[in-house]
């Protein structure tokens, strides 16, 4: 058989397809479909100039090496044309951002393509008549039907939560059971969820169609909460409400918006039980910032003593007793009687909420140490001003500033009514004279300071001024006075 050089092309087209098919099968989606449906538009021309219809062609009417060859070439176009539908499948799902469900819905599309592919191959070129097939592939297939249902529930179970799509890949889930946790697959037969424990559960789609679930990231990822605490019924309500919403305010991930709510709800003969609503971003902060919460409203609670003294005073403004001011990280190397002698050097301010307690670029050269209510600390930089964080009950600041006389880099002002002790650096000096290594020994105490994670706030804007590497040199020289 020889060749026309039309025929020779249309050959050359059908191996450049199914090259392109097999080469290009995991390069860029667009360049492939873009490319694939340019070739795929020249072969079909030249399968109508060469065969006449791929729908209806017309074959040579002896069995000759050239009716072969037709039947080859249909048989290619039809098998080329089958994967350009898959590819607009393909492409329709990944121009509407869809996961693990719409690889699912694709599959199916493209099983069924090639089915029918298969089944115009086998009628239309080799005019195989395909009743007596189907009739044969319908008895195949209720056997396979019986023998594999709980598989097949699992598919269309799939199938249709794939098409109402109330998940995707990423979203924080609950399903009923309880399982909670992000989704990571999402296949034929199941749903994989990566729990809070990093586990990895595995639920059938069978399961998941019958099962009441809860989508965390719609309509947004925001997550809301409670927590009760209960509190000796003897305190005043009012005040423990207080004491709770100024632990709110030093818990930041609790949203402002909507800000959260503290009520009375239950009271007994011994206890009285508060509830606590909030809401955080998103899921992955709600036990951190539960744990958080509750840390805060302990540290109030013993912050403000066991009794509360009001006296004529505001209860926000009640001073707790019998509790040392001055047990904290910096003052440890102090033996215990040096710092009891250092309490009575104590300045106790009260400040009102908006009241400030000390400003960017003062040089008062005194440590505060906060007792009671939550303050603020803000650095100004040209026009704007930068939260850093709160700081509240046993927190210090300024130690920097006593120790190196550097000014404050930033302002500390009051958000609650608060009780601050103000310790000035006059009644340190002394002790640095009778024993000057006690440089070295606040130093250390100064960095262990700087590295407890609940004094970041305070410890971050002591060293904007200076520099750990800088911190025993500028003491030294801001006590060379007095060694």
């Amino acid at each position: 058989m020889i060749f026309a050089p039309e025929q020779i092309a249309t050959t050359v087209l059908v191996g450049a397809g199914l090259l392109h098919w097999w080469f290009l099968g995991l390069r860029h989606t667009w360049v492939r479909f873009a490319s694939g449906a340019a070739l795929f538009a020249v072969l079909t021309a030249a399968v109508v100039y060469t065969i006449g219809s791929p729908l209806q062609p017309k074959f040579a009417t002896a069995m000759s090496g050239e009716r072969l060859w037709q039947q080859v070439i249909i048989t290619a176009w039809w098998l080329l044309a089958g994967r350009a539908a898959v590819e607009v499948t393909r492409i329709s799902v990944l121009m509407r951002r869809i996961a693990g469900e719409g690889r699912l819905f694709s599959d199916l599309l493209s099983g069924i393509i090639y089915l029918i592919v298969t089944l115009t191959i086998v009628k239309t070129v080799f005019s195989f008549p395909i009743g007596g097939l189907l009739a044969t592939s319908g008895i195949i297939a209720i056997v396979l039907g019986l023998a594999l249902q709980n598989t097949l529930a699992d598919v269309f179970a799939g199938i249709a939560v794939g098409i109402e799509r109330p998940y995707a890949i990423g979203d924080q889930v609950w399903f009923e059971g309880p399982i909670e946790g992000e989704i990571v697959q999402i296949n034929w037969r199941s749903v994989q969820i990566r729990t809070m424990s990093n586990d990895i559960a595995t639920i059938p789609n069978s399961v998941v169609a019958k099962s009441r679930f809860i989508n965390r990231n719609v309509p947004s990822m925001r997550r809301s909460d409670s927590v009760q605490v209960p509190c000796t019924r003897t305190h005043p309500p009012e005040y423990v409400i207080a004491l709770i919403q100024q632990a709110i305010l030093l818990s930041p991930n609790v949203l402002e918006k909507p800000p959260a709510s503290v009520a009375l709800v239950r009271v007994g003969k011994r206890l009285n039980h508060y509830e606590i609503s909030f809401s955080v971003a998103n899921s992955s902060l709600l036990w951190q910032t539960k744990s958080m919460l509750l840390r805060e409203i302990l540290r109030q609670f013993s912050s403000s003593g066991s009794s509360y003294h009001l006296r004529g005073h505001h209860p926000e403004l009640a001073e707790p007793e019998g509790e040392r001011v001055l047990d904290i990280a910096l003052l440890e190397p102090l033996a215990q009687e040096k710092r009891d002698e250092l309490e009575g050097h104590l300045v106790c301010r009260s400040l009102q909420a908006g009241d400030t307690l000390f400003a960017q670029g003062d040089t008062d050269a005194s440590l505060f140490v906060i007792r009671t209510g939550v303050l603020e600390v803000s650095h100004q930089e040209k026009h704007d001003t930068i939260v850093i964080g709160r700081i509240g009950p046993g927190d210090y600041i300024g130690e920097i500033g006593m120790l190196t006389g550097a000014a404050h880099p930033g302002t500390v002002k009051a958000l609650t009514p608060s009780l601050v002790y103000e310790l000035r650096q006059e009644f340190v000096a002394p002790l640095i004279k009778e024993n000057p290594e006690l440089l070295h020994a606040f130093e250390a105490s100064a960095r262990r300071g700087q590295a407890r994670i609940d004094r970041g706030v305070a410890a971050n804007i002591g060293m904007k001024t200076v520099p750990p590497a800088q911190l025993l040199d500028r003491m030294r020289a801001f006590f060379a006075h007095v060694l």
